[in-house]
């Protein structure tokens, strides 16, 4: 399977200059909490890099710096933002998941898919992605 990750440099470059922290605490409100609908989640800046805005992806809320720092050790955040699973979903995955994320408490684990089951669900419009992004996860 061919993985296109020399085209993923300046998009990670790009992720590194935006940052998916925030000033806000992990769990304190932020002005907007919903993920950015069919525009607003990527733009492409004069140099032709596209920058990606994580906190349009990933709102804020207890969970959300659990999920940006360990579920992308494995994969990247694509397949959680495109996915949008039902809450039976997100259980079964957390059944595949748990063994990958030893190094966390249960307790943080839960804040993890108690956090996707309320922001990446079907009810949830999916943010638009840059290709570059949607062509380098083909399956999960």
């Amino acid at each position: 399977m061919r993985r296109p990750y020399a085209c993923l440099l300046p998009l990670v470059l790009a992720l590194g200059l935006t940052g998916c922290g925030s000033d806000t605490p992990e769990g304190a409100s932020a002005a907007s909490t919903t993920p950015a609908a069919a525009s607003g989640a990527s733009t492409a800046d004069a140099g032709g890099v596209t920058r990606v805005d994580m906190n349009a992806i990933f709102p804020q809320g207890d969970g959300r710096d659990l999920v940006l720092n360990n579920c992308q050790n494995c994969h990247t955040f694509v397949p959680i933002v495109v996915l949008q699973m039902d809450a039976a979903g997100w259980t079964r995955s957390s059944v595949d998941h748990r063994a990958r994320v030893s190094s966390l408490s249960d307790a943080e684990f839960e804040r993890i898919y108690t956090y996707l089951k309320a922001n990446f669900n079907p009810q949830r419009p999916v943010p638009r992605l840059p290709p570059e992004l949607l062509e380098s996860w083909t399956s999960y």
